[in-house]
């Protein structure tokens, strides 16, 4: 085998084989990114005897104090299970950077350490890839820990997934709870229509994501930030939006009243009337007058907001292993429509239809206790029955030891300071 740098070509035919747990920041169009983001991007990969890509990994060189860290984002990109691999991986690695002009090295692999069903309970067929940590710790790689709670120096260590093989969307479905069940099936009673937005109504998702950000109070993200992201992308980028016409709305409505009164005109008019008759009558009239409000209210909306209502958006990123839920945004006035659910749901059909088998909502804490800060995010993602998948973490390793300490020393100086 031998180490090499890699051209585009190679890196993109290697990471796009469906096999290989890849993540969105390892595929090819993050070379952009990384480079518009002010980083020299280099492709470093091992070729076995026959000349065949075996292990790749984008990494991102950051100038630092003269020297470079260089970066790999969910990376490197390989068969973590071949522990030979990665050890030569790691030992050629190690050789490249010394003559590159190296500060450090961080690596956060995109592999699971450990899998979990939706209340945290280990799956008892599953072991902890402690294996993988201490060959990494012995080529002199510090671990940043088996971390429960968010780092802005960090990617997330935890995520909720839905397996998709063997399944089909109504199975599916089957194992959400009963809460998941009634939205999605309150949505799509609601008319709740999903479509895909170009880049030129890109500004709907971020109305949406700056109400959902002001209200949460989570860290913003820059316009840029995210126009850097699909542009790059292209059509690996997939911006769902979840809306309702009212016009279609309130004469779906109006079609209800109408059968339910002529349903109901039909037994007034039986003369035989039995108990189970009336209470039939009874129930209809009930129904009725829930529609008749469900009109009103409907009519009242179109009138003062619009024959549209933009109820939910999301930015999703799809490669060859799985689609991946980014970052997403809800209207609160109209929660009621319960938008994200029908969101997630078309995605989810989206999967199927396209031959994806892991739908990942990505993100969480890692702390699953009732005051954690994300409390309500895993609880959402708890009632799709998800996966919980532990990764196995961020990993550093000094390659210019004395300048690494100086470095750490200066950073823990401006720390203090900001404080």
């Amino acid at each position: 085998m031998k180490f090499t740098e890699l051209t585009v070509k190679e890196y993109d035919n290697f990471v796009q084989n469906p096999a290989l747990e890849s993540h969105y920041f390892q595929v090819k169009e993050n070379i952009a990114t990384r480079e518009e983001d002010g980083f020299q991007v280099v492709l470093l990969g091992l070729k076995d005897d026959n000349n065949q890509v075996v292990a790749a990994s984008l990494f991102s060189k950051i100038p630092t104090m003269g020297s470079y860290v260089y970066y790999s984002n969910r990376g490197p990109v390989m068969d973590y299970s071949d522990l030979g691999l990665v050890d030569y991986y790691l030992r050629e690695l190690d050789k490249y950077l010394h003559q590159h002009n190296c500060l450090y090295v961080k690596l956060d692999p995109y592999w699971i350490y450990h899998i979990y069903d939706k209340d945290v309970n280990p799956y008892s067929n599953r072991y902890q890839n402690d294996a993988l940590v201490n060959l990494f710790k012995a080529y002199g790689y510090e671990h940043h820990g088996f971390t429960t709670s968010y780092d802005t120096s960090s990617q997330v260590r935890w995520m909720g997934v839905l397996n998709l093989a063997g399944e089909t969307p109504a199975s599916l479905k089957k194992q959400f709870d009963s809460q998941r069940k009634r939205n999605i099936n309150k949505a799509i009673n609601n008319n709740v229509r999903v479509r895909f937005l170009g880049r030129d109504e890109f500004d709907i998702f971020l109305n949406l994501y700056r109400e959902t950000e002001e209200r949460a109070g989570f860290v913003s993200k820059t316009d840029d930030y995210f126009y850097n992201f699909i542009d790059n992308y292209g059509d690996k980028a997939l911006i769902p939006l979840a809306y309702v016409n009212l016009d279609e709305r309130i004469e779906t409505i109006q079609n209800n009243i109408n059968d339910k009164e002529a349903r109901r005109d039909q037994m007034m008019q039986n003369e035989n009337k039995t108990e189970k008759h009336l209470k039939k009558i009874s129930e209809l009239d009930k129904q009725i007058e829930h529609d008749k409000s469900e009109l009103l209210q409907a009519s009242e909306l179109r009138q003062t907001d619009g024959t549209i209502l933009n109820l939910a958006s999301g930015v999703f990123f799809a490669n060859a292993y799985e689609v991946n839920y980014f970052s997403g945004g809800s209207s609160e006035k109209y929660n009621h429509f319960m938008g994200p659910y029908m969101m997630h749901w078309h995605m989810i059909n989206y999967c199927f239809e396209h031959g994806y088998e892991r739908y990942n909502f990505y993100g969480l804490s890692g702390d699953f206790t009732e005051n954690s800060e994300d409390y309500g995010v895993y609880r959402f993602k708890r009632g799709f029955n998800v996966q919980i998948e532990e990764l196995i973490g961020d990993f550093y390793k000094p390659i210019k030891k004395a300048k690494y300490k100086l470095f750490n020393s200066l950073n823990n100086i401006r720390k203090k300071i900001k404080k």
